[in-house]
């Protein structure tokens, strides 16, 4: 079994992060970019290196570069996914409140087993029941 070192080209995946990094901007929302764009601002952090950095061959900081776009992307990525799915969650509790209130008339009964279902998926997936609808 031989020891050798894969060349790999930092280029092609600082390339490869620009390319997805572009189509996931497009997938945004005008108010998640301007969130995005915000957080950037906030982590800003000024260029700094140890002295025991110096000697780090340009290979190897171009593969921590690239290293560090791709988990700047992905953290963005799953920064934008949470965002949305707990968006989801309140549009889905909307539903469910609704949904509720309306199978308490016996006119909607017919709406009481999809209540159900949905108390029963919710606490399923998180393991506690549905909280109770916020008093306005």
């Amino acid at each position: 079994m031989t020891n050798k070192k894969e060349e790999v080209d930092a280029g092609a995946i600082l390339d490869v992060v620009g390319k997805a990094s572009a189509i996931f901007q497009k997938a945004l929302t005008p108010e998640e970019l301007a969130l995005m764009q915000q957080q950037g601002k906030e982590d800003e952090l000024p260029a700094t290196y140890a002295a025991e950095e110096g000697s780090l061959a340009e290979s190897d900081f171009e593969l921590a570069a690239a290293a560090d776009a791709l988990g700047t992307l992905a953290g963005q990525i799953q920064s934008v996914i949470d965002r949305r799915m707990e968006k989801l969650y309140e549009e889905a509790l909307e539903v469910y409140y609704v949904a509720e209130e309306l199978a308490r008339d016996p006119e909607h009964a017919d709406v009481i087993p999809h209540v159900e279902a949905m108390r029963r998926a919710h606490e399923n997936s998180y393991g506690r029941p549905i909280p109770p609808k916020p008093k306005v």
